[in-house]
């Protein structure tokens, strides 16, 4: 059984949103954390890059190994474990600052949901339990914390290192990558 707000929405069995687009309705909740945004998306930036760093220099180690060259290869090796560092330094920090930010914008919103189911007439609260409100702002603010969280960032993420990956890869060889992306979704698409 639907039932309806006030204003005429539905209250239960609504339809998922598959819309990217519904992530925007949550900037105004973003705006005031730009700097905390901004510093988890130089984060992540950084983190990537590094990331996509790190096959790099395994191959100097690699290519270069020989006894003959004793110092090159000390420090191609030195280099690998530096950028391992950075980027285990880096995903830290990019955790943390996502992880606050899911956070403090998830607390916003529950306190915004909160004064909005506050402020409604006691009509509202005599044909919907209080126990279900107080259900669904849970559940609905922990999946949005989720996404802001831990998903999104993820996405992104893998967004930079596909690019990177594929730039890198044309670098290497543009024969091996055109063959590569010729073949891969004809793999994945059956």
């Amino acid at each position: 059984m639907v039932r309806r707000a006030e204003n005429g929405a539905d209250l239960l069995d609504r339809e998922k949103s598959k819309r990217v687009g519904a992530l925007a309705e949550l900037w105004p909740f973003l705006r005031p954390y730009r700097r905390l945004l901004s510093a988890a998306i130089l984060a992540l930036v950084i983190t990537a890059t590094v990331a996509l760093m790190l096959p790099l220099a395994v191959r100097r180690v690699v290519d270069n190994f020989s006894a003959e060259n004793g110092t090159i290869l000390d420090q191609y090796f030195a280099a690998a474990v530096i950028i391992a560092a950075l980027l285990a330094v880096g995903t830290g920090l990019r955790y943390l600052l996502v992880t606050r930010l899911g956070e403090r914008v998830v607390a916003d919103i529950r306190k915004a949901v909160f004064d909005r189911v506050i402020g409604m007439s006691p009509a509202f609260f005599e044909r919907l339990m209080t126990g279900e409100v107080l259900s669904r702002i849970t559940t609905d603010t922990t999946l949005i914390l989720s996404v802001i969280g831990s998903s999104v960032s993820i996405a992104l993420r893998n967004l930079l290192i596909l690019i990177g990956g594929m730039g890198l890869m044309m670098l290497t060889s543009a024969k091996l990558t055109g063959l590569v992306l010729l073949i891969v979704p004809l793999v994945i698409v059956p």
